[in-house]
């Protein structure tokens, strides 16, 4: 059985904290790695070993070892802002434990136009556990608890929030998964960048073969209060809910190729996705590039590194 190395966190740890960190700023309302991001930023359904944490806490369940990994974004959009944010992600999914769990830390700053001018920055840490359910067989259930920390123009935000999460696996080529993010939502003081929209979000995932497997989420927001205006984007509206889906096809077992798209009503954006990966014995990396094809310029790049302990 593998064993945990706190060495090892330690390092990832220590690498985190010294190299700088830039992302956006309420410009996605959850986190992805290159898999989901190469696939529309579809996968509440799938289980992926770096990436279910984010997406849905209770497929950590199903993953059955531990992993480590780091990720890096960098985002660029239409007013001429760009961001980049920097994560790592540890988690344990040993079958000999009933319950498996997960820890992750984003570092995030923003820079505003081209003089790079950092306008805000945000640390957010999230801790998820997940367990199956004596009945039916196979359901799990998962729940992430979050702290994010939010700075801008000399004033720091502090929230807390909760997300839940279903996921059931029918036969093996079948998957079905419900997630309530953010489900606390945010107080009236918390300004339009930084609030958590609550959102609800319904996930299939399909594997008609061996090599080749189809995801497809949708999601809708739920916000009290009037739509929120994104930084350098469109504002979200409430009463409208966006398409995520993608398509992922293997190659010998080790390599990927993604591709997919996300048609967002909320923020009147449609983006085309694409990625590509590798998966060896010890060392597996992802790449993903998106670009919003309404407005032609904004784009997102996804990278990340992740090992088995």
């Amino acid at each position: 059985m593998n064993r945990f190395r706190p060495g090892l966190v330690a390092l990832i740890l220590s690498c985190l904290a010294i190299w700088p960190s830039l992302t956006i700023a309420g410009e996605r309302p959850y986190r992805t790695g290159p898999i989901a991001a190469g696939l529309g930023g579809a996968g509440r359904a799938a289980v992926d070993a770096t990436e279910s944490a984010w997406l849905n806490p209770a497929g950590l369940v199903h993953i059955q070892r531990y992993h480590a990994a780091f990720s890096a974004q960098q985002s660029s959009q239409e007013s001429g802002d760009s961001f980049r944010d920097y994560a790592v992600m540890l988690a344990d999914g040993d079958p000999e434990r009933t319950t498996a769990g997960a820890f992750s830390y984003v570092n995030r700053r923003t820079l505003r136009g081209g003089a790079g001018e950092v306008v805000g920055s945000q640390q957010d840490i999230q801790l998820s556990f997940a367990s199956f359910v004596p009945f039916p067989r196979r359901l799990s259930v998962g729940a992430t608890f979050r702290h994010l920390i939010h700075q801008e123009y000399g004033g720091d935000i502090s929230q807390n929030n909760f997300t839940l999460g279903l996921l059931m696996p029918m036969g093996r080529k079948w998957g079905f998964a419900v997630v309530g993010s953010d489900l606390a939502g945010a107080s009236d003081a918390v300004s339009p960048e930084a609030r958590m929209i609550p959102t609800l979000a319904v996930g299939l995932h399909i594997v008609p073969h061996q090599l080749l497997r189809i995801r497809a989420d949708w999601v809708k927001a739920f916000e009290q209060e009037a739509p929120i205006s994104r930084p350098g984007g469109p504002s979200a509206d409430s009463g409208r809910s966006d398409l995520r889906m993608g398509l992922e096809s293997w190659f010998r077992e080790d390599f990927s190729f993604r591709v997919g798209g996300a048609w967002l009503e909320s923020r009147d954006q449609m983006w085309v996705t694409t990625g590509l990966g590798f998966r060896g014995p010890k060392l597996s990396f992802g790449y993903a590039f998106e670009r919003d094809v309404r407005s032609g310029e904004a784009t997102r790049h996804t990278f990340d590194l992740w090992m088995p302990l």
